[in-house]
């Protein structure tokens, strides 16, 4: 009996411990229809292409791109 009742206590222990670890290690992730535009969270590495001043397509260039810019769809 008092190996059964030991036995429950670390087993509750534990879960003690395991459930806040869980809980915390959630992400949410949030799917944003095709073509909508999204707002950059952090600054954010990519590669980009411009026109130069003859309106010729040049690149790709690697750029950062600051957080809170707006990111869109061609």
């Amino acid at each position: 009996m008092c190996n059964t009742a030991k036995h429950l206590s670390s087993l509750r222990l534990i879960w003690l411990i395991a459930l806040p670890i869980c809980l915390g290690c959630r992400t949410t992730v949030v799917l944003v229809p095709s073509g909508d535009p999204v707002m950059l969270a952090k600054p954010t590495k990519a590669s980009v292409y411009s026109f130069d001043s003859n309106k010729k397509l040049v690149g790709p260039s690697t750029v950062v791109i600051p957080a809170g810019w707006y990111a869109l769809p061609k």
